[in-house]
């Protein structure tokens, strides 16, 4: 299918690139100008005469690259870097990864994963169709595992079984990984109910020395009738897995927070004087989220005095802060 409406971090600015035409920026295609006749002949010339030397020397355009071009393109492009990036911490021994592409159509900061239209959760699919297909290409064996027996069954008739390039299983299946295993397990959106049997699973798999992906998981979506043991359980195994990519929109602030492994993490807000770019706010060693993250977006909203520096917060910021912080300490006292 074809993928629409994916800007650069968030479908903000930019039209996407359908996954069908697969074509590389335009940032990336400037950069791959022939080289000028003059500069080749200069080149294969083993031996400079005066003229030569007194000759006009060609002209190079030099890009300038910016912070915020490691940022997608498009959703086919975010698919790929996710690939490569969880393709080369596997190959560095990384023994779990939780790969997080979000569409901002189909998510919803507060309560994750929404599937409001009748083929939202297909279009799931595909882009976990698109990732596989894009790790196979990496070199990989792929066993992907869709959350019941009844979606794994529709996929694998909608996309040919063995024709896709990939195995395709359910988290239901008994013999999900059996003594002869030796590719990539990898979860398409797991949810809360499958917790238990992922983790085996993925216990399973790095015993006999196997990596395991989490594409998209949805398992730390809403804890609502979620008991303590099992929110507990989930942090506890989601803490061991490394994020290897992870592409997620703040629409509140038209930003992203965004990582590509192995580097950091970091936040980016969109360029108000040039519409379309982003400026990187800054980078973490941990992901910035909550309190936290609301904190560092207000600070660099806040407009700058006649000095440079930041302006002093109006009194109705004052008390909206003011408000927050008893919010956090009201919670505090309840957990």
């Amino acid at each position: 299918m074809s993928f629409a409406t994916y800007a650069r971090a968030h479908a903000h600015a930019r039209a996407s690139v359908p996954v069908s035409a697969r074509a590389p920026s335009a940032r990336i295609a400037s950069m791959r100008a022939p080289v000028n006749a003059r500069a080749r002949a200069a080149l294969s010339t083993r031996a400079l005469t005066e003229d030569d030397a007194d000759a006009e020397a060609p002209k190079l355009t030099i890009t300038k690259m910016r912070d915020d071009d490691e940022l997608p393109d498009n959703l086919f492009d975010a698919v790929g870097c996710a690939a490569r990036c969880t393709s080369a911490a596997m190959k560095r021994g990384v023994a779990g990864s939780v790969v997080e592409l979000l569409i901002p159509e189909l998510w919803d900061p507060m309560s994750g994963n929404v599937m409001s239209e009748s083929g939202d959760q297909l279009k799931v699919w595909e882009i976990s169709r698109e990732f596989m297909q894009q790790l196979v290409k990496n070199g990989s064996k792929v066993r992907a595992v869709f959350p019941d027996a009844g979606a794994a069954a529709m996929l694998k008739a909608r996309w040919g079984g063995a024709d896709c390039g990939f195995e395709i299983a359910s988290v239901d299946d008994r013999a999900l990984v059996g003594e002869d295993f030796d590719g990539v397990l990898v979860f398409a959106a797991p949810d809360p109910m499958s917790l238990e049997k992922v983790q085996r699973a993925t216990g399973r798999a790095n015993e006999l020395g196997c990596p395991v992906v989490l594409l998209n998981p949805r398992l730390a979506s809403g804890d609502a009738g979620v008991g303590l043991n099992v929110r507990r359980m989930r942090d506890n195994f989601l803490g061991k897995m490394t994020v290897t990519y992870s592409l997620r929109p703040l629409p509140w602030c038209n930003g992203s927070v965004f990582k590509a492994y192995p580097g950091q993490w970091k936040l980016f807000l969109e360029d108000t004087e040039e519409p379309g770019r982003f400026r990187l706010i800054d980078e973490f060693a941990q992901r910035p989220a909550g309190e936290e993250l609301d904190d560092i977006v207000e600070q660099a909203l806040r407009p700058l005095g006649d000095d440079g520096e930041t302006a002093e917060k109006t009194t109705a910021q004052k008390v909206l802060s003011v408000m927050k912080d008893m919010q956090r300490f009201m919670r505090s006292l309840s957990s």
